[in-house]
């Protein structure tokens, strides 16, 4: 197995190369943690089968009424344990390096201020969409309205051309 460099893997698994400290940082941090989130699934994924390979090639038990020869694989079990230790080494690797490349908790005065900032924009930008969801709500109801006027309209005009039609 080839020996990576931390800045190689963040490069391969985080394809983000030199990002600046505050430009999309947030996006940025949502990116790692998917990666990160991600890793860890391959991670336990990579568990639970060197699990099942290790319950499907462990040495049978010892029954004294009951022999039954162990069946040849292609592969030998060696070969799977090392296929998985590889994997489980590899994916922790890649962990760590997605861990250490985190944005810092330490974050700046002017950083802080600009987040409170969002913070206030994104709650009044909330409050103008409720404004206008509940003023689309309003004007659906109006349009319902005139489409059930525009229906019962047709419906007693059809029923007096019948009557007229008929007479």
């Amino acid at each position: 197995m080839r020996n990576h460099g931390k800045s190689e893997l963040f490069a391969r698994f985080c394809k983000v190369q030199n990002p600046s400290p505050f430009n999309g940082s947030r996006k940025l941090m949502a990116d790692r943690l998917t990666q990160l989130q991600d890793a860890v699934n391959a991670q336990a994924e990579n568990i639970c089968n060197s699990i099942g390979v290790l319950q499907a090639y462990a040495p049978p038990s010892s029954f004294p009424d009951f022999e039954k020869s162990p069946k040849k694989t292609e592969q030998s079990k060696e070969d799977y344990c090392q296929t998985f230790a590889n994997l489980i080494a590899t994916t922790a690797k890649e962990i760590d390096v997605l861990i250490d490349f985190l944005p810092n908790e330490d974050i700046s005065q002017d950083s802080q201020e600009d987040f409170k900032r969002f913070d206030k924009e994104n709650k009044d930008a909330a409050l103008k969409l409720e404004k206008v969801v509940v003023a689309g709500e309003v004007l659906l109801e109006q349009i319902r309205k005139a489409l059930r006027d525009i229906a019962q309209s047709q419906i007693e005009i059809q029923k007096l051309s019948n009557i007229n039609g008929n007479a």
